[in-house]
């Protein structure tokens, strides 16, 4: 696969395993905010029933204890029988009106977190982005360091032949050719190195694009170019993907908080019912013989307003609400830190920015100025002005400019692009891009 920093970042944006499990997670949330908004419809409960059971009713009260049916009617003997056949069936609703602004204020909160996920969405994207192409240049500048110690080992084996010809000739002492041999040997461990370093970030670069163990051919264009001037950035992005969330959060809290309080208000339930009972313990309706009570007939109906307030629970719910007060002092307390730590990374992309526009600036004269060294020494070693130590260390002096000068173009871009994580949006490092590698 070949890609660009451009489509680096646009294919990890589109493959990433991490953006599908944040899609996942919004799904989730716009599901709770539909949860949520449920509970504005009334309670709507069908209900029916076949049993068979005696019928003796004893006198008095009784808490209800669950597994025990109630029992109604006038009051019988104590006659242990066979039982009956009773039969139900009907349906029942109820709404609690005084319920409904802290159903609202869940929703609110619901709603709320929905948009902090969205806006961790955003920020995931932004980090894969951020990391796609920062592998991306890493990569490219592994490649370069490649680049350069190919060329030093051809270097060396050059510097190494002239010298074997040198002591073959009996013009210089053995010890030089040794040293020339060592030099071009230490000349191959450093491009052994340096194929290293290229084959463990490309792999990272794969991890990044979400392909991991694919291959990835780099395409070095137009990082290898010096950018235009960075676009100014005026104080922190409003739009900020961190604000968004941290705001997001603030909101929530103050809803769960808004919550909690209407929490305390008495439960007003506007309640209706009809159902259809069948006893085998009485005659008339439908005559079924010994089935009697298998089929309900006898109608009922109910209509009216239930309340209940439970007076006990204040202490919870106030518990609760100094519990959601205070996540909202620390959720702003959050957006303050966020906003801090925003800029401090916007300035401190600033000043790695200039640092590496600097360094841009100067490497090409210490390249030049290495080569003509280089090519000093190899001729003063030829006319047999200075020794093999002065030539090797020519070579030296102008691999690392070599390294020194590609990677100085790259810092330029690498700064340009933390300056675009720290205002959040991606949009104008890959404007620039696209700006240097022209039509």
């Amino acid at each position: 696969m070949r890609l660009n920093v451009s489509d680096a970042i646009d294919f990890a944006l589109g493959h990433h395993p991490s953006l599908r499990s944040r899609s996942a997670i919004e799904e989730g949330t716009a599901a709770r905010v539909s949860e949520a908004r449920s509970a504005y419809f009334p309670r709507l409960d069908v209900s029916g029933q076949e049993n068979r059971a005696t019928g003796n009713v004893v006198s008095g009260s009784l808490f209800s204890m669950p597994g025990i049916p109630q029992v109604m009617g006038p009051p019988t003997g104590r006659q242990f029988d066979s039982g009956v056949w009773g039969s139900a069936a009907g349906f029942g609703t109820s709404f609690n009106i005084a319920g409904l602004a802290r159903e609202m204020a869940l929703v609110d909160a619901a709603m709320a977190e929905r948009e902090r996920t969205r806006a961790g969405t955003e920020v995931q994207r932004l980090a894969v982005g951020f990391a796609a192409a920062d592998d991306f240049i890493t990569a490219v500048a592994a490649s370069e360091t490649v680049k350069a110690h190919e060329a030093n080992v051809t270097r060396a084996e050059v510097l190494a032949r002239i010298v074997h010809a040198e002591v073959a000739n009996q013009l210089r002492p053995g010890a030089e050719e040794s040293r020339a041999n060592a030099e071009h040997a230490l000349a191959a461990t450093g491009l052994i190195r340096a194929e290293q370093a290229l084959a463990l970030s490309r792999a990272e670069l794969a991890q990044a694009l979400g392909i991991a163990g694919e291959p990835v051919e780099l395409i070095a264009e137009p990082l290898l170019t010096l950018p235009s001037n960075a676009p100014s950035v005026d104080g922190v992005p409003p739009n900020h993907p961190l604000l968004a969330q941290a705001d997001s959060e603030t909101a929530a809290a103050r809803a769960r908080k808004r919550a909690a309080t209407l929490e305390y208000l008495p439960r007003v339930d506007l309640a209706a019912a009809l159902w259809v009972r069948g006893s085998g313990l009485f005659p008339g309706g439908l005559n079924l013989g010994d089935e009697q009570g298998l089929v309900p007939d006898t109608p009922n109906w109910a209509g009216g307003i239930v309340l209940s307030w439970p007076l006990m629970d204040i202490f919870a719910i106030r518990a609760r609400e100094r519990v959601e007060a205070a996540n909202v002092k620390l959720s702003l307390s959050q957006t303050d830190e966020t906003m801090q730590a925003i800029q401090s990374q916007i300035d401190s992309a600033r000043a790695i920015l200039d640092g590496a526009r600097r360094v841009a600036e100067n490497t090409p004269i210490a390249l030049e100025a290495a080569r003509m060294v280089e090519r000093q020494a190899t001729a003063r070693y030829q006319s047999g002005l200075a020794g093999v130590v002065e030539a090797a260390e020519a070579q030296r002096l102008l691999v690392q400019a070599e390294i020194d000068d590609a990677v100085a173009r790259l810092a330029v871009w690498r700064a340009l692009l933390l300056l675009a994580r720290a205002t959040g949006d991606l949009t104008p490092f890959l404007a620039q891009l696209s700006q240097s590698q022209g039509p």
